[in-house]
């Protein structure tokens, strides 16, 4: 069954859908009265609703079935320094949402190649993403913030990096913590002693040096699938 995502869906047993959404059901994909689909707002709650008025700029529909699912307490939670390249990014986005990631931060430090981003593209991105892969929940999307503020608010975890000292396998790790993936520059060793002196442990994602955006994609698959 098709899905579609509406951030605040009414309580009501009957009601219209935006002008956008109306266009795309009706118009693009040509549902018509009597036609099913599930409504989701990325929070858990899935409607199963019926077209009762096929109006390309005022869908009615009429809710046949009302679920609400409770968010896992466990998942995954990536913190990356953004690429320059804004479509690195949307296409990281895309696939660790397919892969089942839960939480995804954004984190510029002393080597970082960007400092501001606004996650209006991402966040469209993850709305596909969660629709493509049938996934329940939207991913949740933390904004542009400093590696210190990011490693003190959010103590013991795992930071990948580049520098010539000790480091495990994500298999190895035994700290279930959000995992840092630094920018093309890596971490300076400063933020790695502040990220240490938190709880963190110091990671490697195999013998292979990574881009950014791989890097994060690889960190994702091996934590989700340890």
């Amino acid at each position: 069954m098709r899905r579609f995502f509406l951030a605040s869906i009414p309580t009501t047993p009957n009601f219209e859908l935006p002008e956008e959404e109306s266009k795309h059901i009706v118009r693009v994909l040509r549902m018509q009265e009597g036609d099913s689909f599930l409504l989701l707002d990325g929070k858990g709650l899935l409607l199963t609703v019926k077209i009762v008025a096929a109006h390309p700029k005022r869908c009615g529909v009429e809710v046949v079935e009302r679920l609400q699912k409770e968010r896992p307490l466990t998942g995954f939670h990536l913190a990356i320094a953004p690429t320059k390249n804004l479509d690195r990014m949307e296409w990281l986005v895309e696939k660790i949402v397919e892969i089942g990631a839960t939480k995804l931060s954004f984190i510029h430090g002393d080597h970082s190649e960007r400092v501001n981003l606004k996650l209006d593209r991402l966040e469209r991105v993850a709305i596909s993403a969660m629709k493509q892969a049938q996934h329940d929940f939207l991913l949740e999307m933390e904004p542009l913030m400093s590696v210190s503020a990011f490693i003190e608010s959010h103590p013991n975890g795992r930071i990948a990096h580049c520098m010539d000292t000790p480091k495990v396998s994500i298999a190895e790790s035994t700290v279930n913590g959000p995992v840092l993936i630094g920018p093309e520059g890596d971490f300076s060793a400063k933020e790695v002693e502040l990220a240490l002196k938190h709880g963190y442990e110091a990671i490697h994602l195999g013998t292979s040096r990574l881009r950014t955006e791989t890097a994060g994609l690889v960190a994702t698959v091996l934590a989700i699938h340890k």
